[in-house]
């Protein structure tokens, strides 16, 4: 398997894309990387992240730009977009990213891979740099598996989740042992608009064509219009700069301010977001608000299909199913809403356009990461997701040690 060099692993480099990271000697696997390695995991490479894992490109001045497995001329998005990248190339077979506002996500989307953002609560982050729980990020990053297939990402799940006593985030929490046992049970709500970012009309289609599917399987599917998540994306921004940018600052001062010059911008930008102790509080009572009303509407179905980003992969440095740059982040507000909410999302594809895999957002209920899951099989079994240049590899096919 392969790991998000974000994520430690004893006797590999984790550099997350910093020259501030030369030398670093790693002492000790973090928790998710020791789980496997007990279990027969094989660690035979770290993937590239953006420096920091703060962008939806991935692309450093240590290791250079990732380019997207089926066309060199896009992105195959961030921050674990090098892991993508390798399962969409055939590379790798399993691996583990992480995402905060979509780092899992926008990449399976792009890469036509599978990916699963798990409850916040449930896999321990500890051993991950830069770490996020003391930050004004608080629970809102998650560790999880990436693949080519959904049943790889359930044999990956059951070995990470759970508490290792360092995590504070992470308690005696169970993942639910329910599954999807019959589709005639299984509600499902979708929607292609939240309000805040138009989709292009293949990613419309490909929601569409999802929704169909798991109703021609006996689902009880009807459309249905999300609650105002329209301060999703600054909420989520202005919770990662609450201290003005001095953690990241300092995380990277031994970089000596080489960086690129879209990290360095973000550096300087975030220094005017600082609060005060009652501007926090006030944020953290709007994040609050926004996290509870999601997850209200989330508990009238068992899943919610809805799209990633706007469109597929676009060219580097540009907009999501266009070639424009990227000048807003309004296009992510459909994975920052779930990210806020802290709910399981999978991500699998459903569609292609223009040659390129297009992927939808499975939402569950917490702790229901196997109900997205069970979802995203039916889904993964309707759409052939073969990867776009050929068959590929699952775990279960691999020769016995």
């Amino acid at each position: 398997m392969t790991v998000k060099d974000s994520i430690e692993a004893v006797g590999l480099p984790s550099l997350s894309g910093s020259l501030a990271r030369v030398g670093h000697v790693v002492e000790q696997d973090a928790t998710v990387v020791r789980r496997l390695r007990d279990a027969g995991a094989i660690v035979v490479a770290k993937s590239n992240v953006p420096e920091y894992t703060w962008s939806y490109e991935t692309d450093n001045i240590v290791c250079g730009k990732t380019l997207h497995p089926h066309d060199p001329a896009r992105t195959p998005g961030g921050s674990s977009g090098g892991e993508a990248a390798l399962l969409g190339a055939d590379a790798s077979i399993v691996g583990i990213g992480t995402d905060g506002g979509g780092s899992i996500r926008v990449p399976s989307h792009y890469c036509g891979t599978v990916g699963l953002r798990p409850t916040a609560g449930l896999v321990p982050e500890t051993g991950c740099w830069p770490s996020t729980r003391d930050t004004g990020m608080v629970d809102m990053s998650a560790v999880g598996p990436m693949a080519r297939y959904v049943e790889d990402i359930e044999l990956l799940l059951q070995v990470i989740a759970g508490p290792d006593g360092i995590d504070p985030f992470i308690g005696q929490t169970n993942l639910s042992d329910a599954g999807l046992t019959s589709t005639s049970d299984l509600r499902v709500g979708f929607y292609d608009d939240d309000g805040v970012a138009a989709v292009d009309a293949a990613t419309r289609d490909a929601v569409a064509s999802a929704a169909r599917t798991l109703a021609a399987a006996g689902c009880r599917v009807e459309n249905v219009t999300p609650p105002d998540v329209s301060t999703a994306t600054p909420i989520f921004f202005e919770m990662m700069a609450a201290d003005g940018g001095a953690r990241a600052r300092d995380d990277l001062s031994r970089a000596e301010g080489r960086h690129l010059p879209q990290m360095q911008s973000l550096l300087d930008s975030l220094r005017s977001c600082a609060l005060d102790a009652s501007g926090y509080f006030a944020l953290f009572g709007r994040w609050s608000a926004l996290r509870a009303a999601v997850r209200s509407f989330v508990a009238d179905y068992d899943v919610i299909l809805c799209p990633v980003t706007v469109g597929g992969a676009p060219l580097h440095g540009c907009m999501p199913g266009t070639d424009t740059p990227l000048q807003s982040y309004d296009a992510f507000n459909y994975t920052h809403t779930y990210s806020i909410a802290g709910l399981p999302v999978a991500v699998v594809r459903v569609g292609t356009h223009l040659g390129l895999p297009l992927g939808v957002q499975i939402v569950a209920n917490p702790f229901s990461d196997r109900v997205a899951l069970s979802a995203a099989a039916l889904l993964e079994a309707a759409f052939d997701n073969a990867n776009v240049n050929g068959a590929r590899t699952s775990s279960r096919h691999l020769p016995a040690a």
